[in-house]
């Protein structure tokens, strides 16, 4: 008997944003959940290739949830974006739990257009061009039921590098400071 496989689905080509599928997972947006991998996905509402996989997954959520299910406002986590009311927001997030032993779910896997696993030191950008390969989980509550999409694969088709965090060094920001402390001079005194 084989092992079993989830099934998986695949977006069309879109705009990666808030990209945070690299190395280990990171701290959940809502305090006490548990660490996530997590992006955004942005396409063009008049995309066509956007149109009939959106149709597809409208389908899908019937067929997981039967025909008579009541959808949730979230059933699909595809919204208008707030920042540009011609793109559609697709939200993707994996959730990294540690099972008894101590062994924690597996990221997704990205890699470049050539099949080559991307390096996790190679921050991916607003911007870049991806698809995703991703599970659906289903779920049911009072305001109705969804789906949650889990990132398992990415490529990466065009990259833009990512921009954020510190713009220039201390030594740029702040240049050195003659007559000041330093942890140098203190410990050449110590000996």
């Amino acid at each position: 008997m084989g092992a079993s496989t989830l099934e998986l689905y695949k977006t069309p080509l879109g705009e990666a944003r808030w990209f945070k599928c690299l190395g280990e997972a990171r701290k959940a947006y809502e305090e006490g959940k548990p660490d996530e991998w997590s992006l955004e996905l942005l396409h063009d509402e008049n995309d066509g290739a956007f149109k009939k996989w959106y149709e597809s997954m409208e389908d899908k959520f019937y067929e997981l949830h039967g025909s008579n299910a009541k959808k949730n406002t979230y059933w699909f986590n595809c919204l208008p974006d707030k920042e540009d009311s011609t793109k559609s927001v697709t939200k993707f997030k994996k959730t990294c739990w540690v099972n008894n032993n101590g062994t924690k779910t597996v990221g997704p896997n990205v890699i470049d257009s050539t099949l080559e696993k991307w390096p996790i030191n190679k921050e991916i950008g607003n911007g870049s061009k991806i698809i995703v390969g991703y599970t659906i989980r289903k779920w049911s509550g009072k305001a109705g039921c969804g789906m949650s999409f889990d990132p398992v694969k990415i490529m990466v088709m065009d990259y833009v590098e990512y921009s954020g965090g510190p713009s220039i060094s201390d030594d740029e920001f702040f240049g050195e400071v003659q007559g000041g402390y330093s942890l140098k001079e203190d410990a050449e005194k110590s000996f």
